[in-house]
């Protein structure tokens, strides 16, 4: 038991970090709908069980090098600067009711969505790295145990961002097209702040390699 709540627990942490990911999944749930949102959810939680993966078998050695944190930095950049412009000269949307059924055309495009956004920020990896470090040192856990951990973060997160895609949802009713417009721009604006962010990491790799 002591594994599932320590995971859980880190899970609640890891859903309280407002980054590009959480602006992201709020607009796709207020403009597209519910499902929409938990399609963008289930892409993050793949995302994020990869980067697990990765991390569990050694990829901490691949981020000693400079060529590769240059290359996560400027791809990661480039990926979420686009996201970022689009959003930010995006009409606004404003829809008091929204035909789920016309998701089932966009499953793939907003798993990718999800799994693109949170998959191409090398933090995210950085993060999960200093998990799996302090899985192997502190708890000690075996390979079995480190699996219920995991999965304990996973399904945590994943729950909860459902749950801020139903709060979002729920809002749908009382917004403007002014509100939305200044939404999408605040979403653009973070996404690109991010892209900046990553572009200095990348130039810090570079220069740390000179």
């Amino acid at each position: 038991m002591d594994v599932i709540l320590n995971g859980i627990l880190l899970g609640l942490l890891l859903s309280i970090f407002i980054g590009p990911v959480f602006f992201s999944l709020l607009q796709t749930s207020i403009e597209k709908g519910f499902m929409a949102g938990v399609l963008m959810a289930i892409g993050i939680m793949l995302s994020d069980a990869l980067y697990i993966s990765i991390a569990y078998f050694g990829i901490s050695k691949l981020m000693n090098q400079e060529g590769f944190r240059i290359f996560l930095g400027v791809a990661g950049g480039a990926i979420m600067l686009v996201f970022g412009l689009s959003s930010f000269f995006k009409r606004p949307t404003v829809r008091t009711a929204v035909d789920e059924s016309a998701v089932s055309g966009k499953v793939v495009r907003l798993i990718s969505k999800g799994f693109f956004l949170n998959g191409i920020n090398p933090f995210v990896l950085i993060f999960w790295i200093g998990v799996v470090s302090m899985v192997s040192v502190n708890y000690q856990y075996g390979r079995e145990s480190a699996f219920i951990f995991f999965l304990a973060i996973i399904i945590t997160v994943f729950s909860i961002d459902v749950f801020k895609s139903f709060l979002a949802t729920r809002l749908r009713s009382v917004l403007t097209s002014r509100f939305m417009n200044i939404m999408n721009k605040v979403v653009g604006i973070a996404l690109c702040a991010f892209s900046v962010k990553l572009f200095v990491y990348a130039f810090e790799a570079w220069l740390w390699g000179v």
